[in-house]
């Protein structure tokens, strides 16, 4: 992985990025009653473009900024003393990064871009003191870390407990209702990530996953070409998933 040499690196200032962001109501403006949007020219205060492979930030850095996905696709990883490293997430646009370690001030992770990519740096202190004045903002990150940590919970169980064809089923079909309540096509999308990134984040080797994705291709549940996906049976995939206990 790369450091984000100063020379991709551009800062957006007029318009503001929330003005031309279509993912907004995903991010922290929606908290924002109407009167108030003039207070994310506060939060927000520029938007970085990272090239394919470069890191946002890295883990043990300190932290003063979260960062909003704006345009394209990130991956979270996190890596062990010995040279290991694990995938812990991907992050579509109008969802936060960098929320994983507020206490402690420093990243817990490395996010690195998948794709040419945007993202919003959103100042922790002054979205902090914003917080403290809109209660509506308040109350729109604590939902933020709350889904995230239910996401990260059903993670656990998935590596826990659910088979390898339910793994990569239920890894789809939130790829896909990720995308449809953004507006975007839930049926047709771009895997940016790599099957290794995919393993990594599902913990299943790389065979495995070529062979799953290769084995609902031929199951009529997908249509794949190359990184070009298709859902051709929803209610297909979506069987191949134990429902959880209530």
């Amino acid at each position: 992985m790369k450091t984000i040499p100063a020379a991709t690196v551009q800062q957006f200032h007029k318009p503001h990025p929330c003005d031309r962001c279509y993912q907004s109501r995903f991010c922290l403006p929606t908290a924002l009653p109407r009167e108030q949007l003039g207070r994310m020219r506060e939060i927000v205060h520029s938007t970085m473009q990272v090239e394919k492979g470069e890191c946002l930030f890295r883990s043990g850095a300190a932290m003063d900024k979260v960062y909003a996905v704006h345009v394209g696709s990130f991956k979270s990883v996190v890596h062990s003393p010995d040279g290991r490293h694990q995938i812990l997430g991907f992050h579509v646009p109008g969802e936060l990064m960098g929320l994983e370690n507020l206490v402690a001030q420093r990243y817990a992770i490395d996010v690195v871009a998948l794709e040419e990519s945007e993202a919003c740096e959103v100042n922790i202190r002054d979205l902090e003191l914003a917080a403290r004045d809109v209660s509506t903002l308040q109350h729109q990150l604590h939902c933020l870390i709350g889904n995230r940590l239910a996401r990260a919970q059903q993670n656990q169980f998935n590596l826990g407990s659910a088979h390898a064809e339910e793994r990569l089923a239920r890894f789809l079909l939130d790829l896909s209702q990720r995308f449809k309540a953004r507006g975007l096509s839930s049926w047709q999308f771009t895997l940016h990530m790599s099957r290794e990134e995919m393993a990594s984040y599902l913990g299943l080797t790389m065979e495995t996953v070529s062979r799953l994705l290769s084995r609902f291709h031929r199951d009529g549940l997908i249509n794949l070409s190359v990184r070009e996906l298709q859902i051709t049976d929803r209610e297909g995939l979506a069987a191949l998933i134990a429902p959880l206990e209530p």
